[in-house]
């Protein structure tokens, strides 16, 4: 049985590169035909049902009082949180100067926006982030002693393709390209080392409080203003991600493969490059905390530990970088388990640069069939969306579409049910209320649940992509982490996630929430993570064909007649052999009477 759900998998994928990643509707079919010959008990996979009142969410304790904690701000549309970082200090010659940053725990690499891309894009863009700080609101490197360009592209960052001694920019010219919540983001900057801090509310840091770290400032025009909607209303992104370090390299010191501004010279020894994140809805505040809770951890519920390789490009099973990455158990919506069919866990990351709950093809499916309130179509708006281009051609002729996922009409964020999962087969349940996903930031103004489905796990199977990077994980972005106050152990790589409100698990499942399951018939069994029937494989059992309206297998009509055209036949035969039998017999007694 299971090698026929691998190369019905092989088949799915083979099939599905031919007509494109974006042909939405032919992948669920094609999961449910897989999913039709991995059936072994339709009762495995789904328990606790019951079809009780609207869900009511507890507060849970929250965690003291951290060793230091600094306020993070929601942007404009509510899906990103930014931090203030200092770049610079005060001297005779230099000012410091602050700028709101995208916290973004999915990459590495610092981008700040300079004055001349603020004053050129000023028409199309806004950089004057929520609070922001003073009436220049982009960086000028010109007011900073400790600026200075990175002509030859040295240091930690990896992600980008660079040009050199290029006309118009001192340092070298490269591409920062992102991709989140299926958009790409893309912008052109110049590599350089400045001095760095966290921002102190009312306050200025000293020199030897900043670490030195290298960054790429915005300062062109070429790239597009909707490539870079990502950074409107915001001032560019601190990465946060493991890095690989390569001592020796550039100005910025590189011993380890945390995140520059963590380090004991921008913080303190105590802090062990241990951060905290606790997002909350942009009407309420949102801290980053470092360090750890005075009165403890509490009922925190810790991730393992991360085998992560950062051994450089030399060995061919590392990475030179490395997400923030957990393993996931007991994944459920509507009380259906969406891992039990593959796994007992499945590799999950943060990834605060993204707002959206990102799901591998097959779980995405599973919750579209469980959830009734939403309606997920393929849309791409020209101007607005930027995306993979499906073909090779320049200009691209044809973008890859993308899932948005509305919700029905007369149907309210809060009629939504609630995800549950663990960091660990007993550990404490964590809850993620799918109503924390939903915004309103489509050009039609309809609110949609910020929900995406990623490649299929069929196709990291068939392709030549079996690596760490590419094994399609399930990501939280800040939307998802709402309700979660979420921690960042990154010397032990570990994840810790806590719940700010928890539900009764008797509560979680509601008629108004959920699909009803479905009801088979005949000799159909149920497929609960689909919520799907699954009809009889009558096609194995020999002269048997399936019954359309009753869903059971019977004698198939061809095979009945041939059988009955075969029995006459034979019948026809043995008379025709017994009459010969018979005329040869009278023949031979009659010549054997004459001769005797």
């Amino acid at each position: 049985k299971m090698r026929n759900v691998l190369n019905m998998s092989t088949l799915c994928a083979t099939t599905l590169r031919n007509r494109g990643r974006h042909s939405l509707s032919f992948v669920l079919a094609c999961l449910r035909l897989t999913l039709s010959v991995s059936v072994s008990s339709p009762h495995s996979l789904r328990i606790n049902v019951d079809d009780s009142s609207e869900a009511v969410f507890v507060p849970t304790v929250a965690l003291g009082d951290f060793n230091k904690s600094v306020p993070v701000y929601a942007a404009a549309d509510g899906k990103h949180y930014m931090v203030d970082v200092q770049l610079g200090y005060r001297s005779n010659s230099s000012i410091p100067q602050v700028a709101r940053l995208i916290i973004d725990t999915g990459s590495g690499d610092t981008v700040v926006f300079g004055t001349v891309h603020c004053d050129n894009k000023s028409e199309g863009f806004n950089h004057e982030a929520r609070g922001g700080r003073g009436k220049s609101v982009c960086f000028d490197y010109r007011k900073s002693q400790s600026f200075k360009f990175n002509v030859e592209a040295l240091g930690r960052k990896i992600n980008h393709e660079c040009r050199y001694e290029e006309p118009g920019h001192k340092g070298a010219y490269c591409k920062e390209a992102l991709l989140i919540d299926g958009y790409k983001a893309e912008v052109m900057c110049e590599l350089a080392w400045e001095d760095v801090t966290f921002a102190e509310e009312n306050a200025e840091s000293a020199p030897q409080h900043m670490i030195r770290t290298d960054i790429c400032v915005v300062n062109d025009t070429e790239t597009d203003s909707y490539k870079m909607r990502y950074w409107n209303n915001t001032q560019g992104t601190l990465g946060l991600f493991y890095h690989l370090c390569e001592p020796g390299q550039g100005e910025a010191k590189c011993l380890t493969p945390y995140p520059s501004i963590l380090s004991p010279n921008s913080l303190s020894e105590t802090y062990e490059y241990m951060f905290t994140l606790d997002l909350n809805s942009p009407d309420k505040p949102s801290y980053m905390h470092f360090g750890a809770p005075a009165a403890g951890w509490g009922d925190m519920s810790w991730s393992e530990t991360q085998p992560v390789s950062l051994l450089g490009r030399s060995h061919s099973y590392s990475s030179r970088y490395a997400f923030h990455s957990f393993e996931l158990f007991d994944l459920r919506v509507c009380g259906t388990d969406l891992l039990g069919n593959y796994s007992s866990h499945w590799t999950a990351m943060i990834d605060t640069g993204a707002a959206c709950l990102s799901l591998p093809l097959e779980f995405f499916a599973m919750v579209e069939a469980w959830v009734p309130g939403i309606n997920c179509v393929q849309e791409y708006i020209d101007g607005v969306d930027f995306t993979e281009c499906i073909t090779d051609e320049l200009p691209c002729p044809n973008f890859k579409k993308l899932t948005i996922c509305y919700l029905n009409e007369g149907v309210r964020a809060s009629d939504l049910p609630v995800m549950s999962f663990r960091l660990g087969e007993t550990e404490n349940k964590l809850y993620l209320p799918l109503e924390d996903l939903v915004v309103s930031d489509r050009p039609s103004g309809k609110p949609r649940v910020c929900l995406n489905p990623t490649d299929s796990y069929a196709m990291f199977r068939t392709d030549q992509i079996k690596d760490l990077l590419y094994f399609p994980k399930i990501s939280f972005g800040t939307l998802a982490l709402r309700n979660l106050v979420t921690a960042f152990d990154m010397k032990s790589m570990s994840i810790g996630l806590k719940n700010k409100k928890t539900v009764e698990a008797s509560q979680i499942l509601s008629g108004s929430r959920c699909s009803p399951s479905i009801v088979c018939v005949g000799a159909q069994e149920t497929y609960f993570p689909l919520n799907t029937c699954i009809d009889p494989a009558c096609h194995l059992l020999y002269f048997h064909e399936l019954d359309e309206d009753t869903k059971t297998c019977r004698i198939g009509r061809g095979y009945l007649l041939s059988a009955i055209c075969t029995l006459l036949a034979l019948a026809m035969a043995e008379i025709a052999l017994s009459e010969i039998y018979h005329t040869l017999s009278r023949k031979l007694t009659a010549s054997y009477a004459t001769s005797t």
